[in-house]
Order: structure tokens, then C-alpha cells, then sequence
């Protein structure tokens, strides 16, 4: 079997490329011929490792500086795209996000190569244009096969898209204790870890600007708690103003990016996901693969398919800060319930197992 993943980068950090490296990875050690195609220049490193038998190419690379080479590079660019696709033969094309979905769908209109889409966030808010959104959905009855990751996702879809959408969840890896890459000091004391990239549109959809003032009021009655925020980003300037503002410079760090994020959850206490919108977020099946207990809004969507509320977390109102000050003051005063809901937490590595989830993108391309 040969598979082409199409992704714009796997130089970032986020859900998407994680799961691409997982996905290409099982193919490969399966002894299927997977290769992954991006839209980058490819001149930044990969951040996850790949299997050594995946094959990684860029879809732009061979750019000419002349100007006039690089208009008609530009004006075929999706000729040039479709022509490099075609000819690798493969059996399906699978893509990730919506960008990337629209991209190689226009690339290989009326081709007789099955394109099959994963969109990995909440439909409705990835787009703010009109026409932009009736656009992508005609383009999306091109594919095969529309991926959601969630039935609260997949209703969010146009009526004729969901006849042909699957529901195929993100695939969750046991943790192991590795390095990390870089490697990173944390605080003393028990600590809250939350993950967003630090860029304006992420802040915001990650609820990272809700997190800082929200954790100033916890600070102040539980003071060996620790906030750290991983990842990071071109706006992180406003993350720090914020600590800077509630006076929580020795309260809130950020060490930036890793590679192994599950070496480090393990040396926490718990997680919190203070979303405004997610798909399925990875970094909150990671936490609870490394045995942490999490509170989380119920954004759309994702969170209330991976949390048992009161088993292995807490579930509270979208977007209610008094709420979630509240279910994180109680997990932060009882080690007790932590430990309990912790050990449930690690169940999610059965729940979503990566054998579970590649059987299910399998059925998808061979059915």
C-alpha cells in the first residue's frame, strides 16, 4: 500500500504534526511505502521525530530567484502540484487542516486518486468568511472522505459532507520517559501545566489570556502550586505582559517548546485546558496518558469526548472562569483525589490506542 500525508509544515509542535509522524510511523513499520508531502520551503527542521523509512519532500522545493521563474511557478503552482502527485501512484492522499485540505483537493480535482480530508478543528470556527466557508465545502464533496474527530465535529459539518464523514479520534501513545529536547528546568513545588502556542489567534483559542489572571487568584491560596505553560511563539510578549502585570513572575514560567512532551508531564501534578474551541486536543490525551488529572472547559470540541468528568477530571462550562477556578482549587486541595483520578487518566492510552485508531484509517482506505 502507498500513502501520501500532505501537511503545510512539520517544523511546528501542534496536534496535527504529531499525528502525522504516529500515523506515518505505524504505516511504515508496517512495511507500507508512506511518504509526506508539505507546503514549506523545507528549511526548518522537522520538531517530531519520523520513522527512518518515511520518505519527506517539499511540494515547493526547486524555487528559482528569478522573478519570472518564480511567476510561473506561481501562476501553475497547482499544476505543478497535481503533476507531482500523480505521479507517485499512490493509492490514497490524506491531508491535514483545512489549508492544506483545500490546497491538494484543488490540485486534484477530477482525478481518479481518492483525496481524503482530516479536519482538525471545530469546523464552524476556522473559517469567518462567507465565502470562504461555501468555497471549502465544495471543494470538500470532491473527497473520498471527510475526517472528523468528533460526532460533536462531525454535526457541525453541512448535511451533504456528513453522508460522506467518519469519525476516526486522534490515536494516544503510552508516555515514556526519554530526554527532552531541549532539555528544560522546572519549578520546585507541585505543578499545573497548560500548553498553547503563543501566537495571537492561538492565545485566543487556547484561552491562555483567561489562564494568567484566573491562576493570579489560586496563587494566593495555594502557594507551593506552580503554573507552566509549554510551548511557544512569535506573540509570547503578551503572555509575559500578563505575568508581569498580575506579579506572577515567580509563579508562571515558560520554558518554550519540547520534544518529548511526555518526560516532562510526568513530573507534573495535573493539567488544565481553559480552550475556547479545540479539535482533539493531543496535549490533553498526553497529560492524561503520563497519569494527570485534568480540568478543562467543555469547548467545542474534543474535551468532553477524552474526559470522564469526575473519573479522570473535571468538565466545566465553556468559558466559566469562576468555574474552572473552582474545580482546579478543588484538585489542587486534595493529593488523594489526584492520585485517583490520575491512575484513571492513563486508561485513555487503551481507550484511544494507536492500534485502535489505525484500524479505523485502514477500514477508511481499504474498505
Amino acid at each position: 500500500m502507498k500513502v501520501i500525508l500532505a501537511i503545510y509544515s512539520l517544523a511546528g509542535a501542534g496536534g496535527a504534526e504529531r499525528v502525522v509522524s504516529i500515523m506515518a510511523g505505524y504505516w511504515a513499520e508496517k512495511g507500507w511505502n508512506v511518504k509526506i508531502v508539505t507546503f514549506d520551503d523545507g528549511s526548518k527542521p522537522t520538531f517530531n521525530r519520523l520513522h527512518p523509512d518515511v520518505q519527506q519532500r517539499s511540494l515547493l522545493s526547486g524555487r528559482n530567484n528569478h522573478f519570472i521563474m518564480r511567476l510561473l511557478r506561481y501562476c501553475f503552482r497547482y499544476l505543478l502540484i497535481r503533476r507531482s502527485l500523480v505521479k507517485e501512484r499512490p493509492d490514497a492522499i490524506i491531508t491535514f487542516a483545512s489549508g492544506t485540505n483545500m490546497k491538494i483537493l484543488r490540485a486534484m480535482l477530477f482525478s481518479p486518486i481518492p483525496v481524503i480530508v482530516s479536519e482538525r478543528n471545530y469546523y464552524n470556527k476556522s473559517s469567518r468568511s462567507f465565502f470562504l466557508r461555501l468555497y471549502r465545502n465544495w471543494l470538500y464533496s470532491r473527497a473520498r472522505a471527510v475526517v472528523c474527530q468528533t460526532q460533536a465535529m462531525k454535526d457541525t459539518l453541512p448535511v451533504r459532507l456528513q453522508r460522506k464523514s467518519v469519525i476516526i479520534p486522534n490515536p494516544v501513545l503510552k508516555g515514556n520517559g526519554g530526554p527532552t529536547t531541549p532539555e528544560i528546568t522546572l519549578p520546585e513545588g507541585k505543578i499545573l501545566f497548560a500548553v498553547g502556542h503563543m501566537s495571537r489567534k492561538k492565545i485566543y483559542q487556547k484561552g491562555l489570556d483567561l489562564l494568567i489572571p484566573l491562576f493570579s487568584k489560586l496563587a494566593q491560596k495555594h502557594s507551593c502550586w506552580q503554573l507552566v505553560i509549554l510551548n511557544d511563539g512569535p506573540d509570547r510578549h503578551l503572555i509575559e505582559k500578563e505575568i508581569e502585570k498580575y506579579n506572577l513572575k515567580n509563579r508562571v514560567f515558560l520554558p518554550g517548546r519540547v520534544q518529548n512532551i511526555y518526560s516532562v508531564f510526568q513530573k507534573g501534578n495535573m493539567f488544565v485546558l481553559p480552550s475556547r474551541f479545540e479539535g482533539f486536543p493531543n496535549a490533553l490525551c498526553e497529560a492524561m496518558a503520563c497519569g494527570l488529572p485534568v480540568v478543562s472547559f467543555d469547548c467545542p470540541t474534543g474535551p468532553a469526548d477524552i474526559i470522564r468528568h469526575g473519573i479522570d477530571g473535571y468538565l466545566v462550562p465553556a468559558e466559566d472562569t469562576a468555574a474552572l477556578e473552582q474545580a482546579l482549587d478543588r484538585l489542587m486541595s486534595d493529593d488523594e483525589l489526584r492520585r485517583q483520578m490520575g491512575r484513571r487518566a492513563a486508561e485513555i492510552v487503551d481507550r484511544f490506542s494507536v492500534e485502535k485508531v489505525m484500524a479505523m484509517w485502514e477500514e477508511l482506505i481499504c474498505g
